[in-house]
């Protein structure tokens, strides 16, 4: 029983290292004209957006969306590289 809570233990720390190597990973995506810059880390979480002052205030919400879900998926793709949830011995993954 012990020796599977030490195995689980130094998982956990695994796991913990992975997420942070997340964090480090940024990502930066422009939409076509530029007017929309977002930037965010391998955690998914937003680190900066910036708009141009002479975009379209009516085409702002679709191209934040398009940008936002690029810079996402881009962070996403260059996530997946990083984490290798393989080494892990979790029941039911």
């Amino acid at each position: 029983m012990l020796g599977n809570m030490g195995n689980m233990m130094k998982q956990i720390g695994e796991l913990k290292k992975q997420m942070k190597e997340l964090k480090k990973i940024e990502v930066e995506v422009s939409s076509k004209n530029n007017e929309v810059t977002i930037k965010c880390n391998g955690e998914m979480k937003i680190l900066d957006v910036k708009i141009k002052e002479d975009v379209d205030v009516k085409k702002l919400p679709m191209i934040m969306r398009e940008t936002i879900n690029k810079a996402m998926t881009e962070a996403k793709n260059k996530s997946l590289g990083k984490v290798d949830l393989s080494s892990l011995n979790i029941p039911g993954m």
